[in-house]
This record gives C-alpha cells, structure tokens and sequence, in this order.
C-alpha cells in the first residue's frame, strides 16, 4: 500500500506518477494523503508526514514529492523505520522523523527508474515514484544504493517555555482554519500554566476536551489527535477569528 503526498495541486503530475507505480506494481493500492502541500514548502510537508507516518499501517510506503530542488545534487532517499517504508528527497522533509531509528539508502541504481538517466525536472516520476512501487513489490531498500547516515534539515521553531508563558507559532492551518502547533501539555505544565482558561495573544481561551464542548466560548484550546495543542473556535475558523496563518507568532499565558 502506497500513501501519496506531494505539493502537485490539481495537475496531471500526480495522473502520470500514478500510471508509472502501477506499471510496476499493479497490484498496489495508491491512497492519497494530500498534493495540496503549499508549492515547495517543505516545513508543511515535514509537519504533515509527522502526523500521518505514525498511523500507517507496517508494511507500507509513504511517498512524498516535494522538491524544489529536482534536478540538483539532493539525494533521492528510501527509508525503512519501524516496519514502514518512506520515499521522499533529502531536503528536510524528514526533519521531525529524524529521531527516530531508522535506515536509509540514496536511490542510485538505474535498474529501479523508469527512465535513466532521469529526467532533470521530474523525479516524482523517474525516480520517486518507481522506488515506491518497487518497494510494494518486495525490494530490499539495499538494492538502490549506498548506505546514508546524514540529512538535510530544515529549522523547526519549537515553543520557548518560561514561567508563566509560552511562545510559539501556528505549524499549519487545516481546511476548518483550525489552528495546529508543536506545543504539548508538558509544555503547560513546564510553563506553569494551569486553570480552565488561558491567554491566547492576549484573548481569553478555554482548554476543552473536543470541539463541541465549549460550544458557549469563542476561542477553544484542545489536545488534538497527534498530541499537540489545537486552537479552533465555536464561532467559525479560528485562522480568520484571530487573523493568524501559517508560521504567526502565538503566546500563551495565565488567565488571571
């Protein structure tokens, strides 16, 4: 089973790298996760394969394209972490998988790319794409290249904890304009901050359980399915109620 993310939007990129997995591997199953990554933003997607890679099922194969850098020296990388696999370029998109035990091999051998030498614009299709398939057909890692030990990764402004406060910053906005982060509630405890409500930039927020239970509050803070603080709000999408967006400063403080 081979899950797809990419920055590729609505165009027939993702059509043909599709036809190419299956030329190889007809029987594997192809599930999108997402081509509507913001075009080369690479922190979206290193935040999005966080989230998703933890669920996968074992045995599986993430394949994620987004590559400002095609055509470059950057490594084309296949990954086996616990059980799962992840294809993707070496350019930070793994930076928050990064610590986690792994194995990895620099995807060199012509034998496993649709075209070689490989087209220099479109890696999604010559190399990603076939690696993936590939992989779904039983292929050891091994087989495409050399061992490597070292990434590329990319800054990850992670919350600054003092007491009594916590800065940090909007990670990503979901199609609700719920807003997500990397705060934890150790971070909260670490900071001191306690009570049922806090401040958020300066405007009162209740921690709740879900979205439904402070339907009577205007901002809501919630741990979210990953673990992390989620902001929404019951009066429509929080991104446009407190005019934040992706990588906007937040603060939270007690509610005095």
């Amino acid at each position: 089973m081979i899950f797809f993310l990419t920055d590729w939007g609505n165009s027939y990129y993702v059509g043909v790298a599709k036809g190419v997995m299956n030329s190889i591997s007809p029987e594997s199953k192809i599930i999108d996760i997402s081509h509507s990554i913001d075009p080369f933003d690479i922190e979206e997607a290193a935040h999005i394969i966080e989230r998703v890679f933890r669920d996968l099922p074992k045995g599986s194969t993430l394949l994620c394209v987004v590559d400002p850098g095609v055509g470059s020296e950057r490594k084309a990388l296949a990954l086996e972490i616990d059980g799962k696999f992840l294809v993707a370029p070496d350019n930070g998109v793994l930076t928050r998988l990064l610590d986690l035990s792994l194995k990895a091999r620099s995807i060199e051998n012509p034998k496993y790319m649709y075209k070689y030498p490989p087209s220099k614009t479109f890696h999604g299709r010559d190399i990603f794409a076939p690696a993936a398939a590939y992989i779904e057909k039983g292929v050891k890692i091994e087989e495409f290249g050399p061992a490597v030990d070292t990434f590329q990764k990319i800054e990850i402004k992670r919350p600054c904890v003092s007491f009594g406060k916590i800065e940090a910053y909007v990670s990503y906005v979901d199609s609700f304009g719920n807003l997500e982060t990397i705060v934890s509630m150790k971070d909260f405890l670490d900071a001191g901050i306690s009570g049922k409500y806090v401040l958020l930039n300066g405007k009162r927020a209740i921690f709740t359980d879900n979205y439904a239970e402070g339907k009577r509050e205007f901002i809501l803070v919630h741990v979210d399915s990953s673990g992390y603080l989620e902001i929404s709000s019951s009066a429509g999408r929080a991104s446009d109620i407190l005019g934040l967006k992706k990588r906007d400063r937040i603060t939270f403080e007690n509610f005095d």
